[in-house]
């Protein structure tokens, strides 16, 4: 495996430059591609690799754009937390290989962008940093459709309540609304007011892949701690969480049985009040790291949003070829 230290990818935050239409994707890019496994500007022909900032308030946030000439829609993927570009890898190669342009950025205080580790204190900012990446970055007029992971999906509720809705269909990946045990999650918070700021994270299995689980481990843009403050924010957000129709239509939600992340049961029926009309598929087995679940449950899930894409009139196209990398881990 290769190794990328903390003061390699520092370097690349500093390096990356303001995004523009015509940025380059710059040399320093290479060992972080490889390492996370983000090299399909070499891999699948035509494919152009676009990285950079764009600010959004205080922070900056690094973004990722892979475009290619055949594109018939373009893709925004929205991470969970902890997460960031690097382990999206599969979405991504997923999107490119279906004909979308690619759209992906590091949430404030995650990845390469800004920000306290895994550290917010008003969702809103989430929102924000949707709005603001989406201004930035110019894309073909294709129809643009958005997947969304966990706290992407609640950061995606908040735009929908401030934004203009801009998408043509929504895919939901185990969508946070409040986690599980969220009753002790606030007594630990409250009791803990003015101790800590901050709890060790423990790594619990969240997928089936246990490839992925161990490079979880050693990835280091992983947060170690879990932020209080995040905590403080989430519940902010939730008290001021109207359960009413958003007015954008429907989303197809997928929910794995073995989540242990999120309490996907009451979730599923605040978004489908969200989100009237709503489709649900339940995944067997399937934890809540669904961008990063074995090949077998991703492939069953990805062919039912195939599926919802058609019927929202995004065609797809998975004619392009590329190795299959689902049992090598990135790096």
């Amino acid at each position: 495996m290769s190794v990328l230290t903390l003061e390699e990818l520092q370097a690349l935050r500093h390096q990356l430059p303001p995004f523009e239409e015509d940025a380059i994707s710059s040399s320093e890019l290479q060992s972080f591609c490889r390492y996370y496994g983000l090299e399909f500007a070499e891999q699948l022909p035509h494919v152009e690799h676009l990285a950079g900032r764009v600010h959004s308030g205080k922070y900056t946030l690094a973004v990722h754009h892979w475009r290619q000439p055949d594109a018939t829609a373009n893709l925004l993927l929205l991470h969970g937390y902890f997460d960031h570009t690097g382990v999206f890898s599969k979405l991504i190669e997923w999107g490119l290989l279906h004909k979308c342009n690619v759209l992906i950025f590091d949430l404030p205080g995650h990845g390469l962008s800004t920000g306290e580790p895994a550290v917010i204190d008003d969702f809103s900012d989430y929102s924000c940093a949707i709005a603001d990446v989406l201004r930035a970055v110019t894309m073909p007029p294709l129809p643009l459709w958005v997947m969304a992971q966990s706290t992407g999906c609640a950061a995606l509720v908040d735009y929908a309540s401030k934004y203009v809705w801009p998408f043509a269909a929504t895919v939901l990946l185990a969508p946070l609304i409040r986690p599980v045990r969220w009753k002790s999650v606030r007594a630990i918070r409250f009791l803990l007011t003015n101790i800590a700021d901050s709890l060790p994270r423990k790594f619990s299995p969240n997928s089936s892949d246990h490839t992925f689980q161990h490079f979880l481990i050693h990835d280091p843009l992983q947060s170690q701690r879990i932020s209080l403050r995040w905590v403080s924010a989430l519940q902010r957000w939730l008290t001021a969480l109207r359960h009413n129709d958003l007015g954008v239509g429907p989303a197809l939600i997928i929910q794995g049985d073995a989540d242990a992340t999120v309490d996907w049961r009451y979730n599923v029926g605040v978004i489908g009040q969200l989100f009237p009309a709503s489709r649900v598929e339940y995944l067997s087995g399937a934890g809540h790291q669904l961008a990063n679940e074995s090949n077998k449950i991703r492939s069953d899930y990805l062919r039912l949003v195939e599926t919802w894409l058609a019927e929202s009139g995004i065609g797809q196209d998975n004619s392009a070829k590329i190795a299959d990398r689902s049992n090598v881990e990135p790096g």
